[in-house]
């Protein structure tokens, strides 16, 4: 008898300790259109992150972040006040919501297993005119080496986010910015894949970055990216924002180790009243140079 409930307690423990997560990568939008995606996966626990970590417990755990087990085919309820909202995960476990509402705060919930859930609080700013930051990431705000597969892989793999080097000043520049602005809107664009979006976050504010929105690529599952390349993505993610948000006039932060800044002046052609300055920033000599 003794043995059997404590196989019941396992299996039950083992239940708890595997059950599944809702991972919310984005969530906003305006006061009619709200945006949210996320993946349902199986979550993995990891030591608390030190600067003194070794490369081998960095790799770990960042493979830990690549490589998960997912939720595929499951429905997902968003609710919202009174209303609820249904998505349904894709082979890879993400799901996608993109819905006529705005909200304070919405609630996810797995419809197979409600106690499975999270809240999060959308980006939706109000109707003034302001000025507002789109900027890059790697090469922008972090030492990333991108130009070098070899170095970019060692930045990547080898360093946690507490160990890898910030470029000073990028964080004043951006409070300066937005000093003005009401809402503060800055938005990160970057390349790396959703699997790194705590990464990308905890790095950003492990530097003391002012409250952001980021936005991290899918590379793979139903309307995924290419995950080498950017100038697409990053176009289509920009000219989304300029939509979304017709209040806003931008400053565009990007640097010359990709096509930062081709993308940039393609989009300040196509909508010159939306574009009010554009920086890059030269992997080779560090300066940060205005280009429009």
């Amino acid at each position: 008898m003794k043995s059997r409930v404590l196989f019941l307690f396992y299996l039950l423990s083992s239940q708890l300790i595997n059950a599944d997560i809702i991972d919310v990568y984005h969530c906003f939008g305006n006061d009619r259109r709200l945006i949210v995606e996320g993946r349902v996966l199986d979550p993995r626990e990891f030591d608390t992150t030190k600067k003194d970590d070794g490369f081998i417990k960095n790799i770990w755990r960042k493979l830990g972040h690549l490589i998960n087990d997912e939720r595929k085919n499951s429905e997902i309820l968003m609710q919202i006040e009174e209303q609820i909202f249904h998505s349904k995960t894709d082979d890879e476990g993400y799901f996608s919501f993109d819905v006529n509402s705005s909200a304070k705060e919405i609630k996810l919930t797995l419809k197979d297993q409600k106690s499975i859930t999270t809240k999060c609080k959308p980006f939706i700013p109000s109707a003034t005119k302001q000025l507002g930051i789109i900027s890059d990431f790697d090469d922008t705000v972090v030492i990333s080496d991108v130009t070098n597969r070899l170095k970019l892989i060692y930045q990547l793999l080898f360093k946690n986010y507490k160990q890898r080097t910030v470029i000073k000043g990028m964080r004043e520049h951006f409070a300066k910015i937005l000093k003005n602005s009401p809402d503060k809107p800055l938005f990160f664009i970057t390349g790396s894949p959703n699997q790194l979006h705590h990464v990308v976050v905890d790095f950003l504010k492990y530097h003391n970055f002012p409250k952001f929105t980021l936005m991290t690529k899918k590379i793979h599952g139903n309307k995924s990216y290419n995950i080498f390349k950017q100038q697409n993505y990053k176009q289509e993610q920009i000219e989304e924002l300029i939509s979304l948000y017709p209040q806003f006039s931008w400053v565009l932060f990007g640097d010359s180790g990709e096509k930062d800044e081709q993308i940039y002046h393609t989009i300040a052609k196509k909508y010159p009243d939306k574009i009010e300055e554009i920086y890059i920033r030269d992997v080779n000599s560090g300066d940060l140079k205005r280009v429009k």
